[in-house]
């Protein structure tokens, strides 16, 4: 494709269409349709809604490329999803490896080029071709709802190192990789899903320890950066980064260099709902730099009988503001000739894909595995329990209530979409091999049914979900309960971050996966039962206690 000459013979309806990335519920195609045949919609946004399977996966990007190939230009469409590991989508099925946390503690870059070129591979074999990762948040706020284990530490210098693996493997997979939330969304404490966050630290910090892993990832090569929108009062005290041509133009563009494509995070999330005009929201992050808009309008106070109408409403109030010269037809050029220079150069097509049997194959499971394994961290083993004695009487107690589960399949296709609680993976696991383990639910927890003997480990867990928190309102309790009553035969498995040590500090053992996956409570299972060694170090650090990154 001649990039020049193309954008030259786009009318202004089309090249406004291109500058938007839908999303659309479960399968109701008609409107993908309709916004990408009548209004050349350049992308979309695929959730784990949308495809639960690899062969729901593969059959719906077959689709929407032939909605592409069938208008006036044929242009592909870029399909993008938070195949992160942490978040995930074709859940069930794909190897999306134990999340960025976990591979942040093997201390090695290496596991993020090949955790990251899996991801990749499977994406490509369904027909998706951006992954929108790796996150690269420096998660420096222990209190940080929606970042978390989605980040790879609180170290620039590791993260950077991470992030720039991480784009590696994706990119030499044949994905596009997305630097996200730019300039970092790792100092925060109220989730952006929620409201509109505001992060106080100065100039110098920001360019010490939050760009830093981003700079990285853009000499890694990364072809797009995705904004946050979150207010840093020392670059533009007034506009979210979304909406700031200080930030996107003059930093993003100006100070690092970065000649690729800008996406916005979700214009749909609360914190641009709650304070702009979608219209307005939209002009102003077009004038600011952003290239692509992601609109993600469904995962929120969706009304399905108005969404057609107001993603065209969009997309025409864009329009007239182009006519009326609210927006420059240069800005409109420069960012159209951005999204086709980037699905030109990255080899995006509208035919069909056959089918493949990649995801979740053995090759990519034993990966995962392996990967996870390197993670497990001993954080403390005063009284040597590990690895636990295979003779000795084992209780297993889970932390969390059986209800807390039920939310992490109904974010609308956003987050975990784990099924599975990764108690029950590490507990069916555990069982295997010690068949007379006794296993306490939560519900049924007390300190007096509790035995005078062995080795009890307590299962902590924490889930990032967007908008929400996970339920662990007991955790904290049950287990101080049990450091009184077991003391030195008490264990803790974090399969989760380990912030929480803060809460329980006298806790002499406790070992850390950093990843709620089931790939890393298998791995977890490996290692208390005898048959892997522990080689993790925490990439965060816990206040409060001696536990540092």
């Amino acid at each position: 494709m001649n990039i020049q000459s193309t954008v030259a013979s786009m009318t202004v309806e089309e090249k406004v269409g291109q500058m938007f990335m839908l999303a659309f519920a479960s399968d109701q195609l008609d409107e993908a349709r309709i916004l990408m045949g009548e209004h050349l919609v350049g992308g979309a946004y695929i959730s784990d809604e949308n495809v639960p399977t690899a062969a729901a996966a593969l059959r719906l990007c077959n689709t929407l490329q032939s909605f592409a190939r069938s208008t006036r230009l044929g242009i592909p469409l870029l399909l993008g999803a938070d195949q992160e590991g942490t978040w995930s989508v074709m859940t069930a099925e794909s190897a999306m490896g134990p999340g960025n946390m976990s591979l942040g503690a093997t201390g090695d870059p290496e596991s993020a080029y090949r955790m990251y070129g899996t991801i990749a591979r499977e994406l490509l074999a369904v027909g998706l071709n951006v992954v929108l990762g790796p996150a690269a948040d420096c998660n420096s706020n222990p209190h940080n709802s929606i970042i978390g284990m989605r980040s790879f530490g609180e170290q620039p210098a590791l993260v950077a190192e991470m992030t720039a693996a991480a784009v590696r493997g994706a990119q030499d997979n044949g994905v596009v990789a997305t630097l996200k939330h730019f300039p970092g969304h790792g100092d925060t404490r109220l989730d952006s899903h929620r409201g509109l966050p505001t992060v106080q630290r100065t100039r110098d910090e920001l360019l010490q320890i939050d760009l830093a892993p981003f700079a990285a990832g853009i000499a890694a090569g990364a072809k797009i950066v995705m904004t946050s929108h979150i207010i840093f009062s020392a670059l533009d005290p007034v506009r979210p980064a979304t909406l700031s041509p200080i930030i996107l133009d003059d930093l993003l563009r100006g100070e690092l260099g970065f000649a690729g494509l800008v996406v916005s995070d979700s214009m749909n999330m609360h914190s641009m709902k709650r304070n702009y005009a979608p219209a307005d929201a939209a002009i102003q992050g077009f004038n600011a730099g952003v290239d692509l808009m992601m609109l993600a309008e469904e995962h929120y106070d969706h009304d399905a009988s108005q969404y057609l109408a107001n993603q065209r409403a969009l997309i025409r109030a864009v329009i007239a503001a182009v006519q009326a010269g609210r927006i420059a037809m240069s800005r409109i050029d420069e960012a159209v000739g951005r999204i086709l220079r980037l699905k030109t150069e990255a080899g995006f097509s509208t035919q069909a894909l056959p089918e493949s049997d990649l995801v979740g194959c053995p090759a990519h499971r034993a990966t995962e595995r392996e990967l996870a394994g390197r993670a497990i961290s001993i954080i403390r083993d005063r009284h040597a329990l590990l690895p636990l004695e295979p003779s000795a009487p084992l209780t297993l107690v889970n932390t969390t209530l059986r209800s807390a589960y039920a939310v992490l399949t109904k974010t609308r296709g956003i987050g975990p979409n784990q099924a599975a609680p990764a108690f029950d993976v590490f507990a069916e696991a555990m069982q295997a091999a010690r068949p007379t383990m006794r296993r306490v639910a939560a519900e049924a927890y007390s300190s007096a049914d509790l035995p005078a003997q062995g080795v009890i480990v307590a299962v902590t867990e924490n889930y990032t979900l967007p908008g929400m928190d996970f339920d662990r309102s007991r955790q904290a309790q049950i287990v101080r309960d049990l450091h009184e009553l077991a003391g030195e035969r008490l264990l803790v498995l974090a399969l989760c971050e380990p912030y929480e040590l803060a809460d329980f500090p006298e806790v002499a053992g406790y070992v850390c996966a950093f990843s709620f996956r089931p790939c890393a409570a298998l791995a977890a299972a490996d290692f208390l039962l005898g048959h892997a060694n522990a080689t993790g170090t925490t990439p965060v650090s816990v206040p409060g206690t001696e536990l540092r990154a």
